[in-house]
């Protein structure tokens, strides 16, 4: 052989080994990258994985988040329904002066309670609580499916459902809110929860406190105790309490029966909007209704928000 087919075949076997190489660098390249995928998306639902829910067949896995004002009773309306199937949310505190939080809205309705499930938004109380209950329905899947949930209702309970659903929004709502503002000391303190409660500065939280306050202090006692025929609030709210538990309740643990229905989680989310009032140990000193309140405590369980805290 001569000395140049010496050096071809040389540089041949060398430039096989290169490429040989290469292929061998980026194939092990390619399975790091692989392993590192798998990595990160392990990673990933190991830390979704908290948020999931009985109730996620109904909701597609899709992450809850609800828009608020910590002390509106259509608000906590929504917070014991979730609460009680076992559903985790995220909370978003609304300024109720600014709304800022509400910036990405685009449809006009800025009023809470917001539910978003995954990107679709839900707007009113009663029609969130409605929405969800039909697809919770149709899928069966609930925390606490061995209750009424996903089974069959009669129409019997239906139609006492509906109707004590709808004194809720109609008569309980406005009968309580008259009582939170009371008095000034009681409109004040209606609104501390914005001071302790939702990322606002310091103008924001204190803005809120005594602007809020005022203006529901004068709507309580000029609109809303005129618009609904109430003449002594506390006497009102005792009577309505009473009548609940008389005419929705009777002789069963709740008026759905052995388990909570949606006209209890709405009683019971409205008088748990203002447990640490002095309108709620009126309450449950003045009327009949303690009981059924500590049932329901026991049947909705804790908060099922992301954040950890109470409701």
């Amino acid at each position: 052989m001569t000395h140049r087919a010496s050096t071809a075949a040389t540089t041949a076997r060398a430039s096989t080994r290169t490429r040989a190489g290469t292929a061998a660098t980026a194939t092990a390249a390619a399975a790091a990258a692989a392993a590192l995928a798998a990595t990160t998306a392990g990673r990933e639902a190991s830390a979704e994985a908290p948020r999931t829910s009985p109730a996620d067949a109904a909701l597609g896995g899709a992450r809850v988040t609800l828009y608020q004002y910590d002390v509106c009773p259509f608000c906590n309306k929504v917070k014991a329904f979730l609460d009680y199937h076992g559903t985790p949310y995220d909370v978003v505190e609304v300024n109720p002066m600014t709304k800022g939080e509400l910036g990405w809205v685009e449809d006009g309705w800025k009023k809470v309670p917001i539910v978003t499930v995954g990107d679709e938004k839900l707007n009113d109380s009663s029609a969130i609580i409605a929405e969800l209950t039909k697809r919770f329905d149709a899928s069966g899947s609930s925390a606490n499916a061995g209750a009424w949930f996903g089974a069959k209702k009669t129409k019997a309970y239906l139609e006492r459902e509906a109707t004590w659903t709808k004194w809720v929004d109609e008569r309980f709502v406005h009968v309580l809110t008259p009582n939170i503002y009371r008095t000034w000391a009681e409109a004040v303190k209606s609104f501390d929860y914005i001071t302790k409660r939702g990322n606002f500065g310091y103008f924001e939280r204190e803005s809120a406190r005594w602007v809020g306050a005022a203006s529901m202090y004068v709507i309580a006692h000029r609109v809303l105790k005129k618009r609904h025929g109430i003449e002594d609030e506390r006497a009102d709210l005792y009577a309505e309490c009473d009548k609940f538990v008389d005419e929705a309740v009777g002789s069963r643990k709740f008026c759905g029966g052995d388990a909570p229905n949606n006209a209890d989680l709405c009683v019971f989310g409205v008088l748990r909007a203002v447990k640490t009032f002095e309108t709620f140990a009126d309450v449950m000193a003045n009327t009949s209704i303690r009981p059924w309140y500590e049932r329901m405590e026991k049947a909705v369980g804790p908060a099922t928000r992301t954040d950890g805290l109470e409701n």
